[in-house]
């Protein structure tokens, strides 16, 4: 699927909470129909501003005392003036601000009104590209007037869901008011969220700011999105591998997708993840088992402290020295002066990936690798530092070998995990 944003009607209530600006990918700013002032307009727009969020014009019925939900009856003309009217009051402002405005998408009963009638569709448009011209996208909903319109005029439109919205069997929404309109429960909203994301059709979705517990519900769906959005790829028929971003705590990672039904194995690495299962049982969707990892604060995570003791003897020492232009002994000291962090575990049983490597004691991996490395010979390439826990080939550059140190228990596995903190003690 390609990336579905997460869209939220901002703008519109006097405590609104600004974490609903960092979860909108696309921020409806109110225009001053339905609700808003020049006030709220520039206090959203600063916010989007402040969280990177793309600003979207939200025009209405002139009908603030209900808040732009009512079917009114206004003639094609007069509504072209008011959404143009609408859509220049928040462009002047956003020009002040320098945020561009790059959506529109209208709001409440004209939204639904105008999707139903090509003649107000067309005047909606006619207005919109009045004011904001023709490289506006107008979010609308994946068929309809409104859809038909903005293709007529050459606009690009954006295919909308909503997320916080029952819908009939038909696929129309339930109307506000009925039992099931407004959808509040965080694990409903979620489950909505994966199945119209998706369907294939549906380019963006809607939380409504003024629905009860937005903000959790915004941070569900945002999560749910960015979880879908990560680059996935199937290795063979029992694997898949998807992309990690920065902000994922890579133990945790692993813990909650080793924990996935008919998940045999995961494997983090410092860019990916690999899940192993059975290919007559594959798990559902592993990618959303990240979700929750993605956009929630979690605490700081109590990391071991691992101090490995280390003879400085290796035979590609002196030439590390000599190409860092060091001493044999600036290198042993430079080496053992940093706290290094677990970024993977992999290649070898035990074997962790260390680093951040102090940058003047960098080097390239070896042009040909040796056929034979030592166990618990200690080794450089690139950024990272490691302890080679068992005889193999391998490719880094040896400089030291590590005393009385046992990197993988066949009944335990891994000594060093992900995360764990590693220190190392110069002997000899």
């Amino acid at each position: 699927m390609t990336e579905c944003l997460l869209n939220i009607d901002l703008g519109e209530l006097p405590d609104e909470d600004e974490r609903l600006y960092a979860f909108a990918q696309v921020a409806n700013i109110a225009c001053g129909a339905h609700a808003g002032d020049d006030a709220s307009m520039r206090r959203a727009l600063e916010l989007c501003a402040r969280h990177g969020t793309r600003a979207c014009a939200h025009p209405s019925y002139e009908d603030r005392e209900g808040f732009g939900r009512r079917a009114l009856d206004v003639a094609p003309d007069l509504l072209r003036g008011q959404v143009a009217s609408q859509c220049a009051r928040l462009a002047r402002l956003a020009r002040e601000q320098r945020v561009p405005v790059v959506f529109v998408k209208p709001h409440g009963a004209l939204y639904h009104a105008a999707n139903a009638s090509p003649a107000l569709a067309r005047a909606l448009v006619a207005g919109v590209v009045e004011a904001l011209g023709s490289g506006i996208t107008l979010i609308a909903p994946p068929t309809g007037a409104l859809r038909d319109a903005a293709i007529d005029a050459g606009l690009p439109h954006a295919r909308e869901a909503f997320a916080d919205r029952g819908t009939r069997s038909d696929g129309s929404l339930i109307p506000r008011g009925q039992p099931g309109a407004v959808l509040t429960d965080a694990a409903r909203v979620r489950e909505n969220a994966v199945r119209l994301a998706t369907q294939g059709d549906i380019d963006t979705l809607c939380v409504h700011g003024d629905t009860p517990g937005a903000v959790e519900l915004a941070r569900e769906v945002r999560s749910t999105l960015d979880a879908l959005a990560l680059p996935i790829q199937a290795l063979g028929d029992g694997a898949l591998r998807f992309s990690l971003p920065d902000t994922v705590e890579r133990r945790a990672a692993r813990e909650v997708l080793k924990a996935l039904p008919g998940v045999v194995d995961a494997v983090v690495t410092e860019q990916h993840a690999c899940v192993y299962f059975d290919p007559s049982a594959p798990p559902e969707e592993p990618r959303l088992a990240l979700a929750r990892l993605l956009n929630a604060p979690m605490a700081p995570a109590v990391r071991t402290l691992v101090t490995l003791r280390i003879r400085y003897d290796g035979p590609d020492l002196e030439k590390v020295a000599a190409r860092a232009g060091l001493s044999v002994d600036d290198v042993a000291q430079l080496h053992a002066a940093r706290e290094y962090t677990v970024r993977c575990v992999g290649f070898l049983p035990g074997f962790a990936y260390l680093g951040e490597l102090d940058p003047r004691i960098v080097v390239p991996r070896l042009p040909t690798p040796r056929m034979r490395v030592p166990a618990l010979a200690v080794g450089i390439a690139g950024a990272r530092t490691g302890v080679y826990p068992f005889a193999s080939p391998g490719g880094w550059s040896l400089i030291g070998t590590a005393m009385d140190f046992t990197a993988f228990h066949p009944d335990r596995g891994a000594v060093l995990q992900l995360g764990d903190r590693v220190r190392f003690e110069r002997v000899g």
